[in-house]
């Protein structure tokens, strides 16, 4: 039928169909998977499912019955009803999580820097069973030394590429105490398959360690940033990474956050704008309550407002983002899901191990299904292929003392 029917016709058919599908239909023949492999059945498809009623990734790792990361797919409606678990098939170096470094288009972009020291990043699309390893960035320990870094993930629509920001910032030099900036910065593209330096970045600012977040929103990678320390009073800001055009600029906050803590703020995507969610005194495991403020005009500075002051019963450890309009998820003090409106606290029915908890909006693509690697259907893939680190499951009882490790680590980084 395929002979008698234009390729353009042949594609408006197609791509309205789940992506799962395509797996099968690309088996058809040659010309079939020629067609959906190519970019402009890919982002066909993308552009369909983008018009679709959005669903929410969750992850969350499991101590019992047995040590694994869950993810789920689920509508973002009151219920929060489960439409699909993805089985993850890889195993980080300690045993524990990765860090969900962001998810755009179907991909999953994953990190294994939890409670390790390594340079695995995996792009995954959990939907069609593609996955793709990154190449070992260019800055590394072996050539610059002992470094903290952050990582961002997102989308450029104008090229239709996947790109992944790398910030690097190494330890000062002679006097100079701690990481110093300015960092150096390098860029993965999906299309290339290359790291690149990206030498005219000029960042003056500070990211908190370990605890940093980034969040990809209207064409830009957005992490917060900051000056100065406690002794000398803080100066905090917006840090933008434009995909496009590779460059980086900055959003200011409200004065009421410029002289906060730099670790009692992070940046959340909100509706088609970013937020800021400020913690009430955050500790190394949870807090009272906190603050949201939304930016209600993305790039305007003075369209900022406070939103509304929430807090929880049983303390908040993170706030992992939005669903159904204005609920605030969070992760309480335990490790359980956690839904907020303001007169209004819901337990999910969710609890994962501590600061494991991850939610993000999730579309169906066919990205990675040309150029990625089939995931086999059984085998568990290990971080930088070595074999489990932790077998012996009292390890992961140590993630309060890591998290307690951290937050010492980076509230001494910031009042040297």
């Amino acid at each position: 039928m395929s002979d008698y029917l234009p390729r353009e016709a042949l594609i408006n058919i197609l791509a309205r169909l789940p992506a799962k599908s395509h797996l099968k239909f690309s088996c058809v023949c040659k010309s079939w998977l020629s067609l959906i492999s190519s970019p402009d059945f890919t982002s066909a498809h993308l552009l369909l499912a983008t018009t679709k009623p959005p669903l929410l990734l969750l992850r969350h790792f499991s101590i019992t019955p047995k040590c694994e990361e869950l993810y789920s797919l689920h509508s973002d409606d009151a219920d929060f009803t489960s439409l699909q678990h993805l089985k993850c098939p890889f195993k980080t170096r300690s045993g524990c999580f990765f860090r969900v470094v962001g998810c755009c288009n179907g991909v999953v972009c994953l990190s294994d820097d939890c409670f390790g020291y390594t340079y695995t990043i995996i792009l995954w699309n959990p939907v069609i069973r593609r996955y793709l390893t990154l190449p070992k960035p260019n800055l590394c320990f072996e050539d610059y030394g002992p470094y903290m870094f952050s990582l961002g993930f997102g989308f450029d629509e104008k090229t239709n590429d996947h790109k992944i920001v790398r910030i690097v910032y190494f330890e000062g030099a002679g006097n100079v105490k701690g990481w110093a900036v300015p960092p150096k910065v390098e860029v993965y593209a999906l299309s290339t398959g290359l790291w690149k330096t990206i030498k005219r970045s000029k960042i003056g600012h500070h990211m908190v360690e370990f605890f940093w977040s980034s969040v990809f929103a209207k064409g830009g990678v957005h992490w917060m940033v900051y000056n100065g320390g406690k002794s000398m009073g803080f100066c905090n800001v917006v840090l933008v990474f434009d995909v496009g055009s590779e460059a980086f600029r900055e959003v200011k906050l409200p004065e009421k956050l410029v002289g906060d803590s730099p670790l009692d703020l992070a940046v959340a995507a909100y509706r088609d704008s970013i937020s800021v969610f400020q913690y009430e005194n955050r500790g190394p495991y949870s807090c009272l309550g906190f603050t949201l403020w939304v930016m209600n005009e993305y790039g305007v500075e003075e369209s900022w407002s406070k939103l509304f002051t929430g807090y929880l019963n049983d303390g908040v450890s993170r706030v992992l983002g939005f669903r159904n309009g204005e609920e605030v998820v969070a992760e309480n003090w335990d490790g359980e899901l956690v839904s907020y409106q303001p007169g209004s606290i819901k337990k999910m029915g969710i609890c994962g191990g501590k600061e494991s908890l991850y939610l993000g909006t999730y579309a169906e693509s066919l990205v990675l299904l040309d150029g990625g690697n089939p995931v086999p259907e059984e085998e568990i893939l290990s971080s930088d292929g070595v074999d489990d680190f932790a077998k012996d499951p009292a390890v992961l009882f140590e993630l309060e003392d890591n998290s307690l490790m951290h937050y010492l680590f980076a509230a001494s980084a910031l009042n040297p």
